[in-house]
């Protein structure tokens, strides 16, 4: 034999070999490829994403089928077919992925009621005379294309700027989040304790927005379905005083340098002025953002009674919302709002609770200092800041008037006070609304109880609401001991 009929009789043995190789792999393959739902849902609306992997890493996938059924009609969402290659040295399609909204499309009728998912997959494998194996997912899915309900039971409310209110309110069930938006805040709404179907929501309106800002009761289902309603809110425009505060290396020195040893993440510059602008901007907005953080974990419950209670004996030396301008070497440098009071008695005064609650932080808090924050539920708290020393700890339920540290001038300050300071949902507000017994009373409880008394009076709810009312009671109705007194 020659070399060169050897030769041709080698590779024909090599592509025979592999012919036989390829035909065994390609039969000898019996597992389907595998479809995942990364975000599985059995309920879908016009945002619900559709997010699919389809898997095969044996011979790769030859096809990938989506579609829905309703009422007896098939809309595709995808078909994909992938060239056919050999296994055994060439490239296959092993993966597929997939992410849209299906009622994205306006080709697809958005009808309410019951739809089927069907995903359809098949790979290379030429088991079953070519056939290949088949993987099948089919899923029921109900979906949903109108908004939760929404009913105001609030009379008109008037609140200021920087100022809090609630609105009580009605929402079907099928509501996920609901509450009230005010520019880019929202304030969650809440079960009105002990009321049958009825929520409520405490809500801030920041002092820096214009008095214009609309203020919106919200729902959304979760799926896409929105519901909104325009609040019939009097809002009271407030004008607030500016102060000039001068600032010098000695300030800095003393104040400045203290905060940045105590935060590893603020670098000390080695200049005055820098230094300031990073404490007196970064570090202010951090610390912010933080406060904005605990509120969200606040409990949702009526932990306070009553009217809060101002420092005692003291005298108030800087107000809610004073613009101040800081000026180093002649020049403005910088301009931020206090947002809270300064009140001072004497050094170390003693420092009381201002509520019931629960205390969340007790710590050196950036520019605040040794700072204390107490939650009293349903998002409102309140700072105390700039504190000598501490007589309490997170976790501690404190009452109201308990001496919770002594006043001093940690942080940002530039003598002995107290830094107080109350916050809605991270939004601070005026303190002196929460101070007066009677706006208490009138703005916050009052709206509560009188939604109840309309709630009272109705029979039973509408389909898709949620627990039935209690029978209605004859003549006016009791406070409830689950809302503040």
């Amino acid at each position: 034999m020659s070399n060169k009929t050897l030769f041709y009789a080698i590779a024909l043995a090599i592509v025979a070999f592999y012919l036989v190789m390829t035909a065994v792999y390609q039969w000898g393959d019996e597992t389907p490829p595998r479809i995942t739902l990364v975000e599985p849902f059995a309920e879908a609306g016009p945002t619900t994403p559709l997010i699919l992997r389809v898997e095969d890493a044996d011979t790769g996938l030859q096809e990938v089928t989506v579609r829905l059924v309703q009422n007896l009609e098939s809309y595709t969402l995808a078909q994909e077919q992938f060239p056919a290659r050999l296994p055994i040295g060439g490239n296959t399609q092993s993966a597929f992925d997939l992410n849209l909204i299906p009622f994205g499309d306006d080709a697809i009728p958005k009808r309410r009621g019951q739809v089927k998912l069907v995903i359809a997959a098949r790979d290379n494998s030429w088991r079953g005379f070519f056939e290949g194996n088949w993987a099948r997912i089919e899923q029921d899915v109900n979906v949903k294309f109108t908004p939760p309900r929404l009913e105001v039971l609030s009379a008109p409310l008037l609140v200021s700027q920087g100022g809090a209110g609630t609105v009580a309110y009605r929402v079907s069930d099928d509501a996920r989040r609901h509450g009230v938006r005010i520019g880019e805040t929202f304030f969650p709404g809440y079960p009105n304790p002990g009321r049958a179907f009825t929520a409520f929501s405490l809500f801030a309106f920041p002092h820096d927005l214009p008095a214009s800002t609309p203020v919106t009761l919200v729902a959304d289902d979760g799926l896409g379905n929105h519901a909104e309603q325009r609040l019939d809110v009097t809002v009271r425009a407030k004008t607030w005083r500016s102060r000039t505060i001068t600032i010098s290396d000695r300030f800095i020195e003393q104040t400045i340098r203290p905060i940045i040893a105590q935060d590893p993440e603020i670098e000390d510059l080695d200049d005055p002025l820098r230094n300031f602008l990073q404490v007196n901007n970064v570090l202010r907005k951090r610390t912010a953002e933080q406060l904005t953080a605990l509120a969200s974990d606040s409990l949702p419950e009526f932990q306070w009674k009553g009217a809060f209670l101002q420092l005692s004996n003291s005298q108030v030396e800087a107000g809610f919302a004073d613009h101040r301008e800081y000026r180093y070497d002649g020049n403005v440098v910088d301009t931020q709002y206090h947002l809270g009071f300064d009140l001072a008695v004497t050094k170390h005064y003693p420092v009381e609770a201002a509520n019931d609650g629960t205390v969340v932080l007790a710590e050196y808090f950036g520019i605040y200092g040794n700072a204390i924050v107490i939650d009293h539920g349903y998002g409102l708290q309140s700072l105390y800041a700039h504190l000598s020393s501490f007589a309490t700890e997170k976790g501690d339920v404190v009452r109201k008037g308990q001496i919770i540290g002594r006043s001093g001038m940690t942080g940002l300050a530039g003598g002995d006070h107290l830094h107080f300071s109350l916050l809605l949902r991270g939004v601070h507000i005026n303190p002196v609304e929460w101070w007066d017994p009677r706006w208490v009373q009138t703005r916050i409880n009052g709206p509560l109880h009188r939604a109840a008394l309309r709630t009272n009076d109705v029979a039973a709810p509408e389909r898709g609401s949620q627990t039935p009312a209690p029978p209605a009671r004859m003549g006016p109705s009791p406070p409830s001991p689950s809302l503040p007194p």
